[in-house]
């Protein structure tokens, strides 16, 4: 149920990109930070908020992001503010929602420059309050609403975990609890 958030990920993020990640920490978040930080490079930055300490310490382990922060995804302005203060001030390029919970919109959305792009790949995300609330405070972003398929996700997906122990770890450890 996770695999074709890291296509869209792949699809999504160019050189040097600013990328924020909500829900980082789970399964789909932090495959899409190992895509995030393969496809941005050494000029972009991925950073990843957490909303647990578990989940948190597993995307510190995963060493995939120049930025792990902690805090709640359904406080919009806290979560604006984080990423600004650990993004000298700017919003991110892309900002890719794998948050299984409601109410998370603004938080992408706010996070977000003007021209940037907000991907939900959350079967929480009320797309009516993405888009009214985008339009409500004046956000000129592109809202994405992701599904689970993509053409090669599966293999795609499969290869991600293949070519990073680390992944396969993290991930073989969520499976089991």
């Amino acid at each position: 149920d996770v695999a074709g958030a890291p296509i869209q990920t792949d699809r999504l993020v160019k050189e040097g990109d600013t990328v924020f990640v909500l829900g980082a920490g789970g399964k789909s978040g932090i495959m899409c930070c190992r895509v995030a930080k393969k496809k941005a490079g050494p000029n972009g930055k991925v950073i990843g908020l957490a909303h647990s300490n578990r989940s948190k310490e597993r995307l510190e382990r995963l060493g995939c992001c120049d930025v792990v922060l902690q805090g709640d995804a359904g406080n919009a302005i806290s979560t604006m503010q984080k990423l600004m203060a650990a993004n000298d001030g700017h919003k991110a390029d892309i900002t890719i929602n794998c948050v299984n919970i409601p109410g998370t919109e603004m938080s992408s959305i706010l996070s977000t420059k003007d021209g940037g792009k907000v991907y939900f790949f959350s079967m929480a995300t009320s797309f009516t309050a993405a888009a009214l609330g985008a339009e409500g405070v004046g956000a000129d972003v592109e809202l994405i609403v992701g599904n689970g398929y993509a053409k090669g996700h599966a293999k795609y997906a499969l290869e991600l975990v293949r070519e990073n122990k680390k992944l396969r770890e993290i991930l073989e450890e969520m499976f089991e609890s």
